[in-house]
């Protein structure tokens, strides 16, 4: 795995927040941006950084030798972007969030198992993704909250 400037890894992720938390500011408020509900610009930028985490995991494989666990990595893959396409078509918002509630959880964890099987030990990164992953999901809860 490359390293970058930590500092500017950290301000990327913390970035990359700002939509998730003003999409669910709109969904718990009931209010709309540009005509679009709070809950619809949640879901898809939800659906497009869980889509952006799977390619990351195909990232870390394309490149390494030919192995049973790099092929299992690269099916996880497709499988969560599959899985975050699919969340947009269904016509069910409690239902597409909780399947990306899932695939952020799925993704964490094959990718922290995928850095501990290649015995790298990239903690720093592993807790930032850990604790993003932790924030965005715990606004996927936010938004399911009040339809419950």
């Amino acid at each position: 795995m490359r390293t970058y400037s930590q500092p500017l890894v950290i301000i990327l992720g913390v970035l990359g927040m700002i939509p998730f938390v003003f999409s669910a500011y709109l969904s718990l408020t009931a209010k709309t941006f540009l005509d679009v509900s709070g809950t619809h610009l949640f879901t898809t930028y939800s659906a497009l950084i869980l889509s952006y985490l799977s390619g990351m995991l195909w990232g870390q494989v394309i490149h390494k030798e030919k192995s049973t666990s790099g092929s299992y990595l690269l099916i996880c893959s497709n499988v969560l972007s599959y899985g975050a396409w699919a969340s947009l078509i269904i016509n069910v918002p409690e239902l597409s969030i909780a399947l990306l509630l899932l695939g952020f959880i799925s993704v964490f964890w094959v990718d922290a198992r995928w850095i501990k099987f290649k015995g790298n030990s990239h903690t720093r990164y592993t807790n930032m993704r850990f604790l993003l992953t932790i924030f965005v999901c715990v606004l996927h809860l936010l938004v399911l909250f009040p339809h419950y």
